[in-house]
């Protein structure tokens, strides 16, 4: 059993843009006619609110085909077509049982991979790619893994594609519990061509891979890693990787705080753009942009809300639609919500706001997870993760240029959340008590109360999270000392047998 707001995993993504100065920190925000928008709410039916969203992707092939995928209790793939909701069926293989983690792709042709995990023997997992044909799948050779030793695992992925639409696939590896390189592999019509091998120098990690192609055939990686770099970029020479600008990039990174799973692209003109999050912590995190040069990195400008910092991010994704860059990020507003934020760079250090704090859930919730698509010239699609009352997780809208004497839809009603935390013990149990499904009454009501430690861990944690036991709700902790500051740990579970007792008294 799982309570509670999840606190959203920083997230993103580096991209390209023509036209960016070259080194400069300091940018304006200039008024612009907002954009327009409207919910297409994926069918999910009931989403596990206290469960962490994993491994979100979305891609479009045009402005009335868009493709969602993440992985729920089990893997979800839904798909947007001609103004309909439709579940897509997962590829089955021969001797492969379960699959998970599900990433979707497009090519710009219109082309469309589904990447997939899955166990293998000894302790394996390797990625399973298929393309769409037609109604159904066709399998793109075999799994991709360095190895077959066992207990090799195949980790993040990232597609792209060649001028031809055949795929690209970027993964990382871990071989008992010990890092086991980079790859890529290339699909020819065949078989998958691997391009070289990659050992980074971190010695923690080197996470989350991103490929990408540009005009010239040129295929460029980047990734996270441990230690001073932060941040790495290399190309692919046709025979070696070669890195490219370590040390400027260092400079660049290095300093500033922590970075969480990058991904690049390059524009048209071969030259790398990054946007990342400067995680420092939840209120003093920030969007970042990089753009190399060919002889070293340097800062570009990132956008901010309006009349507001560049000091609370939460997740970020940028796109290129028709040649401008395009910016979503989520942020803290004044509701201390992270709401989301769209802007279109204007040129000349000029961020243009097309979309100013967005949510589709009412109340208390948060933006995460944010994912960009272009559409076509006269709209895109956000997707993000935002846990509500209305038991959704996953939200999508089509952002458009409003008609003549339209006006952007206003989003539903924020609240503070501290303005609803519950200051005693008997009104959290209540409140709690209130919001639990029936079967998980039955479980609770039902547990031996010296059994009750076992949900420490999972429910527990999402009481302290959403009641505020580690942010400041004093009276609360107050209330479960008896006059005395509890520790949160001994708090929350102060309140599951306050829980308990009540579902004691409740008829069954």
């Amino acid at each position: 059993m799982k309570s509670g707001m999840r606190v959203g995993m920083v997230a993103l993504l580096l991209a390209a843009g023509p036209g960016l100065p070259a080194s400069t920190e300091t940018q304006r925000m200039v008024s612009t006619s907002p954009l327009c928008w409207r919910s297409l709410g994926p069918e999910t039916g009931d989403q596990d609110l206290g469960l962490g969203m994993t491994e979100p992707s979305l891609a479009s092939i045009g402005p009335e085909d868009v493709w969602l995928s993440w992985e729920e209790n089990s893997p979800r793939v839904l798909r947007w077509s001609r103004g309909r909701w439709s579940t897509v069926s997962l590829p089955r293989r021969p001797g492969v049982e379960e699959m998970m983690y599900p990433t979707v792709a497009a090519s710009s042709t219109g082309g469309l991979v589904l990447a997939l995990h899955a166990s293998g023997k000894d302790g394996t997992s390797a990625i399973h790619v298929a393309r769409a044909k037609g109604e159904g799948w066709e399998w793109l050779g075999s799994p991709l893994l360095s190895s077959q030793q066992p207990f090799t695992h195949a980790n993040d992925v990232s597609v792209a594609f060649t001028e031809g639409a055949d795929p690209l696939v970027a993964w990382s590896e871990e071989r008992n519990v010990s890092l086991a390189g980079l790859f890529v592999a290339r699909w020819d019509g065949a078989s998958w061509k691997r391009l070289g091998v990659l050992h980074p120098l971190g010695r923690d990690y080197y996470l989350s891979p991103t490929v990408t192609v540009d005009a010239s055939r040129t295929v460029w990686l980047g990734w996270k890693e441990a230690g001073p770099d932060g941040l790495r970029v290399a190309r692919w020479s046709g025979t070696a990787w070669i890195d490219v600008g370590r040390d400027s990039l260092r400079a660049l990174v290095g300093q500033q705080g922590e970075v969480f799973h990058p991904s690049f692209v390059v524009d048209g003109k071969g030259q790398p753009w990054a946007l990342w999050i400067d995680a420092k912590e939840r209120r003093k995190s920030s969007v970042r942009l990089g753009r190399w040069d060919g002889n070293r990195w340097n800062a570009v400008p990132a956008p901010h809300p309006p009349g507001g910092t560049n000091e609370s991010a939460a997740s970020a994704a940028i796109m290129i639609r028709d040649g401008v860059p395009v910016v979503a990020w989520s942020q803290l507003d004044d509701t201390e919500n992270n709401r989301l934020f769209v802007a279109e760079w204007g040129g000349s250090d000029e961020w243009r706001m097309r979309i100013a704090g967005l949510h589709l859930a009412e109340g208390v919730s948060d933006v995460g997870d944010v994912r960009l698509t272009a559409g076509d010239g006269n709209s895109f699609f956000v997707s993000w993760d935002e846990a509500g009352k209305d038991k959704r997780r996953t939200r999508l809208v089509q952002a458009y240029a409003c008609a003549p004497g339209e006006s952007p839809a206003a989003p539903p009603r924020s609240a503070v959340e501290r303005d609803g935390w519950p200051t005693t013990v008997d009104q959290a149990a209540r409140q709690i008590v209130d919001e639990m499904s029936p079967e998980d009454k039955v479980r609770v009501r039902g547990t031996a109360k010296e059994q009750l430690i076992q949900f420490h861990h999972g429910w527990g944690t999402g009481i302290r999270n959403s009641l505020g036991l580690w942010r400041g709700n004093e009276k609360l902790l107050e209330s479960c000392g008896k006059g005395k500051r509890a520790h949160p740990d001994e708090c929350s579970m102060t309140i599951i047998e306050a829980v308990w007792t009540l579902l004691q008294a409740q008829p069954q």
